[in-house]
């Protein structure tokens, strides 16, 4: 907990008459206030856990909240009793004894709480920690696993399965993964209390690593008691306190504050999930007004996005006169936050004296200075360039306006600014000391002079786990005087009037030319100078010059800075505004600005800048800039004879940040092959800056058959996360150079020299042949090339696939939202406007009954009398024994209802497509279908080995012109599409690319799918709603399980096209034919709807009040209309989650289609109309839908598939 920044009260106090900055323990707060006749023990937390079960057994302990009104809630006896229970387990089961180091790896909940005190009631010590993730380097929680020699982990059993699996294998080897919320996990007979000391450790508390790795700070029972006293000494709360904590338990803060601290007091406190908060900041304040909390707060940065991103209609009945105590530390505090977080929520009853701003570390268990009561928060204006030389000078004879001048002076004065604001981090509490001393001499320093905070409290822990000349030079350390021991923190600041001022970081001490500057005033002035730059998320840092004639070994200022989401900005005069507002307030030039895009610099767990991470990325070139200024550039582009342009076009960068290096001009041309052979007439002029995405026009199927060729070129793998960023032809080689084998060279050349360039790369290059066929031995040939290439690692799991742990890996992100999983939830009773889940009635708009045949009694005793009849399964082929009478009548049927010759039916309408297209066309054929076809169209066509080509959706004269140009090319064209597109809810003009493929001679196949039943006036499908010949369509194929109430598929066309399927098609041939129940039913769905032809109208009818009164509300429905397919497309996924989340609390049923399954920019709900839908039904929904989506719009999407 850092602190530092102002605010808008300013407290003139004398100055420190004393000859050294120094401050001792303040007068005591008496805490009898908050305990009576109830004192908790000061021995360890088991005992003060057993002494509330006796207090005040029934009483709240912890209660974990969504924020959204779903709420947990354990009693300090329930606690107990989970806790004992799991204690007993890890005692008999597990063997763990006294002084084991036990991970604690849990998401956010009170599975954590639980885990906490019973490591403790097994006389363990706790070590707290995230669970590995994908996006989170797998060295930190490696680290701390090896440095604690932990051999357990606790956490709940979904994380338990997810680490359990090949990927994260290596984090953990060695360590025994326990979940811990299962009633199995208990047993409370084997409990034996352990003789704890009140110096025993409880906690191995790992700093966050903004300095370097990982490092356990020792607590024992005593720090953890000691500093939650002195909490209480430095907030000095009422003596009602109900606290709230969204901060993550694995951070000190967190930790103490939101766990310790209130259980020592004997307090309830509200958890959450610090997802939770950063979804939707409201639910934060929603929270504390919901509990009338008066203990809450967090970093400065948490305030400053409660300004930024709560709207009024999410606070509608928030009163916050309870928050008594709004504490903030962690990092430096800003007085512009303070103030704009006070004026923006003084409405809701917050006041601007409960601002209290603290300062602590791991290392002393959390704080170290607050208070006091009254005034708060404090500021004092101090002279800037004074500050800039360490020295503490008040700014008292400077007229109060002055302060505020420096953002308004003239644009050409180069003086830096007269005074700074600064924000005081609270008096020295009981029973501690601290001295300001210089870091380089350990003398005490007098009180006007800036040094490093030295710090003496019972807080202090014995050291860092095993690191014995760490631990002494830290937390051992003794002045030239010889006082001591003291804690080192690290941090520089000053003693000024009863107060702690933090003004840096001793290791972050910037000094260039020979100008000592504190990087947070860097920060602060960057954040100011421009209103695209994201506050709390700019690091300013010194680094040593790249060696060259002129300057070696020169330090070098260097900016970089988040920027907020807009688009089309001119850079330049941001990154210009940038520099002039740094050289004019510190008189020192930044030698390099790179603005970077949001969410991507690097940040500790609890939100501190990462500045040595930020050093890394800049030097290794894995920043995702935006834009950059660099000086030197400028000048060259000036003799170059550029002057009079701007001096340095800052030009966006791609994805792949750090892959735009010029690569080997063979490598690059090798990919050039393998592109064009995939591209086709698509690829044209290509040179290295081709994106072979948006010039090209590739999707993912084709760039992953690209990736897949490289790899048999070139060898290796290309890393997962590699092939979603290369995208230029200059990119993908400099991926092959960097990810995969060395050689790329020779083997590029050997490549080149053994094809021609319009060869496609495939299984056919493993063995070359000569003229009369025999396989050339030379040793040259593309034999020789692969054996030469290495050898791949085999992967003989499921675990081992990237596909299955890219499966995890979503899952896991869904899971830290706190949203229940939304897909395969059981319904218990035919769905029709209505389901049963969970016991719970729902209305449905996830189910393709579209005109409510399936559960029709007629339908189902069809189904019934076929079963008793003909038994549940044909049991064979239809070629060989399954035919049954009923099957011949559903194809006529069937046949006649779409108005051609005759019909094919199988047993799944997936299949039906993929064995339809895979056995119709194949090599030498080509396939245009739709961009956005359905998978089974995709992999049917992928499947048959076919040149395959998507079109744009719906646009048949971009399919024209396609086949204007490779018609020729090809035996066999077929071109696919649907009759209504179930993602987007429109359709496709049919009669207009039946012109086209009559054109070209083409085949045309239309998916019916979702038209079949739905569209034309009495259910017929796309030709009766167009009104023209079906036979003018080659294949039609439809599906039975949405308005025929069956399952299965049909392709219906000539008696040809059906005669040759009935006896060649793999998947008819080969397969046993649909069931006699489902045939019934299709058969009895189609004569029903053929007597009630209305039922059509109805869901036409429905489906159009729907969208419209969607679109009246503001909702984005996408292209849909005249469908019973209606998205609402939220354009995020976490959005579309908790959207339907919502609906279904309301008693509403419609699933969300997230990231990857659609674009993250595509995510939304989709609804699926029926004829049984009431009015009111469609009307109730969109209006909850609207509230929902309105109320969440504003979500900031910070960790995609994480909330």
């Amino acid at each position: 907990m850092t602190g530092h920044g102002a605010s808008k009260i300013t407290v003139k106090r004398e100055r420190d008459c004393s000859a050294t900055a120094s401050l001792q323990q303040v007068e005591s707060v008496d805490l009898q206030q908050y305990f009576k006749d109830e004192t908790p023990p000061h021995d360890h937390f088991v005992s003060v856990l057993r002494h509330w079960v006796q207090v005040r057994p029934d009483a709240p302990a912890f209660t974990f909240t969504d924020g959204e009104g779903f709420d947990q809630t354990l009693s300090y006896a329930e606690l107990w009793e989970e806790v004992r229970g799991l204690a007993g387990y890890l005692q008999g089961r597990c063997g763990i004894r006294a002084g084991d180091r036990v991970l604690l790896l849990y998401p956010p909940g009170l599975d954590f709480v639980i885990g906490l005190f019973a490591t403790h009631a097994a006389g363990a010590i706790a070590v707290p920690a995230y669970p590995p993730r994908r996006n989170r380097k797998a060295s930190r929680i490696r680290s701390i696993v090896v440095d604690a020699d932990a051999r357990w982990a606790l956490s709940t059993s979904s994380v338990v399965d997810q680490l359990s699996g090949n990927e994260l294998h290596e984090d953990l080897v060695g360590v025994q993964l326990l979940g811990t919320d299962l009633a199995s996990k208990r047993d409370a007979t084997h409990w034996r209390c352990p003789k704890l000391r009140s110096e025993a450790l409880g906690v191995l508390q790992y700093t966050s690593g903004s300095t370097g790795s990982p490092k356990g700070v020792m607590l024992t029972q005593a720090n953890l008691i000691a500093n939650s006293e002195l909490i209480l000494h430095g907030f000095e709360p009422e003596s009602t306190i109900i606290g709230a904590s969204w901060l993550p338990t694995y951070h000190d803060m967190g930790l103490v504050g939101g766990v310790l601290m209130p259980m020592f007091v004997g307090r309830h406190n509200i958890l959450m999930s610090p997802m939770a908060f950063l979804q939707r900041p409201s639910r934060w304040l929603q929270t504390i007004a919901r509990h009338q909390v008066t203990i809450s707060g967090g970093p400065n940065f948490a305030y400053q996005l409660c300004v930024d991103k709560i709207r009024d209609e999410e606070l509608e009945g928030v009163d916050l006169s309870s928050w008594e105590i709004a504490f903030n530390g962690a990092e430096p505090v800003r007085s512009s936050t303070l103030d704009a977080f006070s004026k923006r929520f003084e409405k809701y009853g917050f006041r601007h004296s409960s601002h209290l701003p603290c300062y602590g570390m791991a290392e002393t268990t959390l704080i170290v200075t607050g208070g006091p009561i009254s005034p708060r928060p404090v500021l004092q204006q101090f002279d800037g360039p004074a500050l800039d030389e360490k020295a503490v000078r008040p700014a008292v004879d400077v007229p109060a306006d002055l302060a505020k001048q420096s953002d308004e002076e003239d644009s050409t004065t180069s003086s830096p600014r007269a005074t700074r604001e600064l924000v005081g981090c609270g008096r020295v509490l009981p029973g501690e000391r601290v001295l300001i001393v210089d870091p380089d001499t350990r003398q005490t320093l007098p009180s006007d002079a800036i040094g490093e905070i030295w710090v003496q409290s019972p807080s202090v822990g014995r050291g860092y786990w095993q690191r014995r000349e760490q631990s002494t030079k830290t937390f051992a350390a003794m002045t030239s005087e010889g006082e001591g021991p003291f804690l080192r923190t690290g941090d520089l600041g000053f003693l000024y009037g009863g107060q702690l001022y933090v003004s840096g970081r001793l290791k972050d001490m910037i000094i260039v030319r020979g100008v000592n500057r504190y990087p947070q005033d860097i920060e602060a002035t960057v954040e100011h100078a421009s209103d695209v730059v994201q506050a709390g998320s700019v690091a300013a840092f010194a680094m040593n010059a790249d060696s060259d004639e002129t300057e070696t070994g020169r330090e070098k200022l260097i900016i970089v800075a988040e920027t907020v989401r807009k688009r089309d900005l001119d850079w330049d005069e941001h990154l210009q505004s940038i520099r002039r507002a740094v050289t004019e307030e510190h008189d020192l030039p930044p030698d390099a600005i790179y603005l970077v895009r949001n969410s991507s610099v690097p940040k500790t767990s609890s939100g501190k800048i990462q500045r040595h991470a930020c050093l890394h990325a800049v030097r290794d070139k894995e920043l995702k800039v935006i834009a950059q200024w660099i000086r030197g550039e400028e000048s060259s582009l000036q003799n170059a004879g550029m002057a009079g342009e701007t001096m340095m076009k800052a030009a966006a960068a791609s994805d792949a940040s750090g892959l735009d290096s010029v690569a080997d001009p063979v490598v690059a041309e090798a990919i050039v092959s393998h592109v064009r052979a995939i591209a086709g007439e698509r690829a044209g002029s290509i040179n290295p800056e081709t994106n072979i995405v948006l010039d090209l026009g590739l999707d993912s199927l084709e760039r992953l058959e690209i990736a897949r060729n490289l790899e048999r070129t070139f060898g290796g793998r290309f890393p997962e996360q590699v092939l979603d960023e290369i995208e230029t032809i200059g990119q993908i080689a400099t991926a092959v150079e960097r990810y995969l084998p060395a050689g790329a060279l020779g083997r590029a050349e050997q490549f080149l020299a053994g094809r021609g360039d319009t060869q496609r790369d495939g299984d056919d290059d493993l063995v070359d042949t000569n003229a009369n066929g025999h396989a050339s031995g030379d040793g040259e040939g593309p034999l020789a090339r692969v054996m030469q290439t290495p050898q791949v690692e085999p992967e003989d799991d499921v675990t081992q696939f990237a596909e299955y742990r890219r499966l995890k890996s979503t899952m896991r992100q869904m899971q830290l939202t706190g949203v229940p999983n939304p897909y395969f939830t059981v319904h218990d009773c035919v769905v029709g406007d209505k389901t049963i889940v969970d016991g719970k009635s729902l209305i449905s708009f996830a189910s393709y009954n579209y005109l409510g045949l399936s559960g029709h009694p007629e339908v189902s005793k069809a189904a019934a009398d076929a079963i008793t009849k003909y038994g549940t399964s044909v049991s064979a082929s239809r070629l060989v024994s399954g035919e049954k009478p009923i099957h011949g009548e559903l194809e006529r049927k069937i046949a006649k209802w779409v108005g051609v010759d005759n019909s094919i039916t199988m047993v799944g309408g997936h299949s039906t497509n993929e064995t339809t297209i895979g056995h119709l066309v194949g090599p030498g054929d080509l396939i245009l279908h739709d961009a956005l076809s359905h998978n089974s169209i995709v992999q049917g066509a992928l499947l048959s080995g076919a040149k395959r080509r998507p079109f744009p959706h719906n646009d048949y004269e971009a399919l024209d012109k396609m086949l204007t140009a490779l018609r020729g090319q090809y035996r066999r064209t077929l071109i696919i599409i649907e009759g209504v597109y179930s993602m987007d809810g429109d359709f496709a003009d049919v009669p207009k690319f039946v012109e086209v493929k009559k054109r070209h001679r083409a085949m045309l196949m239309v998916d019916e799918a979702h038209s079949f039943g739905t569209m034309g006036a009495t259910g017929h499908g796309i030709a009766e709603h167009f009104g023209f010949d079906a036979r003018d369509v080659d294949i039609w194929m439809g599906t039975l399980s949405k308005s025929a109430s069956s399952c299965g598929g049909y392709i219906a066309g000539s008696e040809a096209l059906v005669e040759l399927l009935r006896y060649t098609a793999p998947g008819f041939v080969f397969s046993v034919g649909m069931p006699p129940g489902q045939v019934a039913a299709a058969i009895a769905s189609l004569e029903v709807l053929e007597r009630e032809p209305e039922r059509v109208e109805r869901l036409r009818q429905n489906s159009e009040l729907f969208l419209n009164l969607s679109r009246e509300a503001g909702l984005d429905t996408g292209d849909s209309g005249g469908t019973p397919v209606v998205p609402v497309i939220t354009g995020n996924s976490l959005v579309a989650l908790r959207l339907s989340n919502r609906l279904k609390k309301d008693g509403i049923n419609v699933q969300p289609i997230l990231y990857p399954a659609v674009d993250e920019s595509a995510a939304r709900l989709r609804f699926f109309i029926t004829s049984e839908h009431s009015e009111e039904q469609i009307r109730f929904t969109v209006e909850r839908t609207a509230h929902h989506y309105n109320d969440l719009c504003d979500t900031p999407a910070k960790l995609r598939g994480t909330a």
